[in-house]
């Protein structure tokens, strides 16, 4: 009896420390799903299309984040996250889906006082996702919606990333990171010139209701990518964004080059140009009307030997978010774009256009 009465104790007293050692530990995640309707026309022949989508309004996805406090000043944390497809729970991480946590798997170090150090796979500060984006404040759709074109040019989720993120001094906050190689299958070893490296720094200036952003990538291509354009890629932009009740009015412009493909280019040896886009979103309680409208104008040098080819992208996007709770989207939208464009076979110049509609939930949970 005494030998059981000490292993019991000595059981609860371990699963007591166990309980206080372990932080607060949270799942999360979204569930999309909607029907998207797409007319196209223009010189490249694709049959218009019904589809079931997930992810029209945000990825559907599922997470586990959790932090745990070393001191009042310093704690660790983590987060995973899942991306998947609602329509048949495929994963969508990596080239064949065979990424896990392809959403976002890093570890994290914050200080109130000297700011926040994470390491692991993470999206870019202009990617339009992730806790450490800035796209938020400068596109309604927090960095483009469905439909060709209709996004901003961004970066992505990225593997091996530093992120330093500085705690807001006088409503400024920095951020700054670095990937010792951008993709764990690349062939070549992290922090050579055989892979691709990233880097990138933003600045955010707050001040009650507005918010200015200055952002650089940049993506330095590895001698042993196939996938890469002549010139290191790099994207500068700026905007921001103000909030006047009931409507939150953004604006953003680019300059990019270095980029291999958008648009209508599905590969080149390089496009530089310049991009301008501004929106709205109107706020009906928690419910909103966001409307976004896209331009770019850009260089292309093709793979085929021609410099300096003329191309640009028109597009404009609006969607309505009823939200009949905090935890649930029920939404309705659309938009129209046209593009310039190659044909991958021919390398013939195109022009097209396209006209969509989307509808869909979103649950939150």
């Amino acid at each position: 009896m005494k030998k059981s009465h000490i292993f019991l104790l000595s059981s609860a007293a371990l699963l007591s420390m166990s309980s206080a050692w372990a932080g607060p530990i949270m799942i999360y995640g979204r569930i999309d799903t909607g029907i998207a309707y797409n007319n196209y026309g223009g010189d490249t022949h694709k049959d218009n299309t019904i589809s079931m989508n997930s992810g029209l309004n945000t990825a559907s996805r599922i997470g586990i984040r959790g932090s745990e406090e070393i001191t009042s000043d310093f704690s660790v944390g983590f987060r995973l996250e899942n991306r998947f497809d609602s329509t048949t729970g495929e994963l969508k991480g990596g080239s064949s889906g065979n990424k896990l946590f392809e959403g976002c798997s890093y570890l994290s170090m914050t200080s109130k006082k000297f700011g926040e150090l994470s390491a692991g796979r993470i999206s870019g500060i202009v990617s339009g996702s992730g806790a450490y984006d800035l796209e938020f404040f400068m596109d309604s759709f927090g960095g483009g919606t469905y439909g060709t074109g209709l996004a901003p040019v961004k970066s992505s989720r990225i593997d091996n990333m530093f992120t330093y993120r500085s705690p807001m001094l006088s409503g400024v906050q920095a951020t700054l990171q670095y990937s010792m190689k951008t993709e764990s299958s690349e062939e070549g070893n992290e922090a050579t010139s055989e892979v691709d490296r990233f880097y990138a720094g933003g600045l955010r200036y707050n001040l009650g209701k507005l918010n200015l952003i200055a952002a650089y990538e940049e993506t330095d291509w590895g001698s042993k990518q196939k996938a890469k354009a002549t010139t290191s890629k790099k994207i500068v932009t700026l905007g921001g964004s103000y909030r006047w009740e009931p409507v939150t009015v953004y604006l953003q412009a680019q300059y990019f080059n270095g980029v291999n493909k958008l648009d209508g280019f599905s590969s080149a040896g390089n496009i530089k140009g310049y991009g301008l886009y501004g929106g709205t979103q109107f706020w009906f309680g928690l419910s909103s009307w966001q409307s976004m409208v896209y331009y770019r104008d850009y260089k292309v040098d093709t793979d085929n030997g021609i410099k300096n080819h003329s191309a640009s992208m028109i597009g404009f996007a609006t969607k309505y978010l009823y939200r009949p709770s905090k935890s649930v989207d029920i939404y309705i939208g659309g938009g129209i774009s046209r593009w310039d464009g190659q044909n991958k076979s021919t390398k013939k110049f195109t022009k097209d256009h396209a006209f969509n509609i989307i509808t869909g939930v979103t649950k939150y949970f």
